[in-house]
């Protein structure tokens, strides 16, 4: 895109793969801490619990936009996924 008709000045879109990455830092930041204190786990192994979880697939892949849900709304899918042995997206992802 360019700046203004007539500028060589280009601002590119980032590529969603590349911006992911720091989406789930911020994500993942925000939910390790209800997972520690929900299970009182220590850090390692909630992150090690979240990362291996199929709710984490759904999240790491960009194409499901899973990482668009509140870390709330995250959480909630993974206390379901521990405690039930699955979870459902809300209505409004599908």
């Amino acid at each position: 895109m360019n700046l203004y008709h007539g500028s060589n000045i280009v601002i590119e879109t980032p590529d969603l793969k590349e911006a992911l990455p720091l989406y789930l830092y911020f994500i993942v930041e925000k939910i390790i801490p209800l997972i520690m204190s929900e299970y009182n786990l220590g850090e390692e192994e909630a992150i090690r619990k979240f990362y291996c979880s199929r709710l984490y697939s759904f999240l790491e892949n960009p194409k499901t936009g899973v990482w668009r849900f509140s870390p709330k709304l995250l959480f909630g899918l993974y206390k379901d996924e521990l405690e039930n042995g699955d979870f459902t997206f809300p209505e409004e992802a599908a």
